[in-house]
């Protein structure tokens, strides 16, 4: 049976034995191909199928999920679930009933379907040849590909919500060596779309190469605090690695930095987050949650001001209070809760002007891993790559520069916000982030 039909027959089983429940089923797919020097390196097709449920005895829930779509192994999971539930705690909480929303508009291109592994490699080895001809500095092409994605995602639940979650999308990225003298960096560039004709090889060999050659022949400097512009290629980045910060279930943990500061102000330049559910042109946009609840835009931040942590109907019920719809559930996992998309409101300057704040800065645009990152305590350690500026204009590349701060402290000394967003397509819409000291050591 196809997920839908395995849903509603988890369903009616359910219903046999179980208290309530809701169920959410996910087949995803995708296909890949890898070239390097002109030819087929790799192709990659991977596929994952699978329902879960969590099931209430009275008011303890269970757990269970299978990956085989029979009605046997489906019955199981039921019994594997309400099994669950004798050593789980009580969670007296109250699904959802249907509710008349509008559907938002989620983009689904079914001629994607059509879209060839051998189309893919030829737009690949198109890239390679265009990123080579940019520019005799270019070396090597060592990451290069092409990958289509299709999902589906199926929720029921005991009170008769249900909806299907359908979307696709298809994109190609290279990541570009140059090098100059003793001098050898990479650059990297990916584009995302729903059309296939719309991904151009142009643009992200063009991409590609500039951000290698803007890195070649750095130059080292001074070890200190200095003013710091976090470019809107890597903002993003780093406040998703402290977004559970602003989780009800790591605050309730006391596993936030942000406990207890709720209505305090903590960041400054008015920054304003957002977990926005509800923009049709961002990857995140949704009606609905992964329990079935009405997922609508949350302040999480207001001017600078924490407004609202991340609910689902568990960490809601803890402080008594309603979800606002940001439960995450995968079919073989538990409720989480998190952020849709991530959207922090613009400013007035753009990246550029941003540079002009500073007699001196540093301005970040590629990051080296994030092993010395704990969301848990804020604590940040990291190393980056960037340009150094003076007055506004930038001199010199900087390489091997490491970042050292607590970023939950940080916000509070945030001075401006960008106006320039990532031109990828993705959930984390952040602008630049200027801040006016940050350690940096060599």
């Amino acid at each position: 049976m196809n997920i839908s039909e395995a849903v509603q027959f988890l369903a009616e089983e359910a219903k046999k034995s179980a208290t309530a429940f809701d169920i959410i089923g996910g087949h995803s797919k995708s296909e890949g191909v890898s070239v390097f020097q002109g030819r087929l390196q790799n192709t990659e097709i991977s596929e994952s199928v699978g329902v879960g449920i969590r099931a209430f005895q009275g008011v303890k829930p269970g757990y269970a999920y299978t990956e085989r779509l029979t009605e046997d192994a489906l019955r199981q999971t039921v019994k594997d679930a309400l099994l669950h539930t004798q050593f789980t705690k009580d969670l007296p909480i109250e699904l959802p009933h249907p509710e008349n929303h509008p559907l938002r508009k989620i983009e689904y291109n079914p001629d994607l379907k059509n879209v060839s592994l051998a189309q893919m490699a030829e737009l690949s080895i198109d890239i390679e040849k265009r990123c080579f001809a940019l520019s005799k500095d270019v070396k090597n092409v060592p990451y290069l590909g092409c990958q289509k994605n299709e999902s589906l995602t199926v929720f029921a639940n005991s009170n008769g919500v249900y909806f299907e979650r359908r979307d696709n999308g298809i994109g190609a990225g290279a990541g570009v060596v140059a090098e100059r003298g003793d001098s050898k960096k990479l650059g990297g560039f990916d584009q995302d779309k729903m059309k296939f004709e719309e991904l151009s090889a142009e643009t992200i060999a063009k991409k590609s190469v500039e951000r290698a050659l803007e890195l070649l022949e750095p130059k080292k400097i001074e070890t200190g605090k200095m003013p710091v512009i976090l470019s809107e290629r890597v903002a993003g980045q780093i406040l998703s690695m402290y977004a559970s910060s602003f989780v009800a279930e790591m605050v309730q943990k006391g596993q936030s930095r942000l406990q207890g500061k709720l209505g305090q102000k903590i960041a400054g330049a008015n920054l304003t987050i957002l977990c926005d559910p509800t923009r049709e042109d961002l990857p995140g946009v949704k009606t609905y949650d992964s329990e079935g609840t009405y997922a609508d835009k949350v302040t999480v931040v207001k001017n600078g001001v924490l407004s609202e942590f991340l609910y689902n109907l568990e960490t809601a019920h803890v402080e008594g209070r309603k979800s606002n719809g940001c439960a995450l559930r995968s079919y073989e996992g538990k409720v989480g809760s998190g952020f849709s998309n991530l959207v922090v409101l613009p400013g007035e300057h753009t990246t550029a002007e941003l540079l002009k704040l500073f007699p001196k800065s540093l301005l970040v645009v590629r990051l080296e891993g994030n092993s010395g990152c704990s969301a848990i305590s804020g604590e940040m350690s990291i190393g980056v790559q960037g340009m150094y500026a003076e007055n506004g204009q930038i001199l010199h590349p900087v390489e091997g520069a490491t970042l050292s701060a607590n970023f939950i402290d940080l916000l509070g000394t945030l001075v401006a916000v960008g106006k320039d967003y990532p031109e990828s397509y993705t959930s984390r819409q952040v602008p630049a982030l200027a801040f006016p000291e940050i350690a940096v050591s060599n």
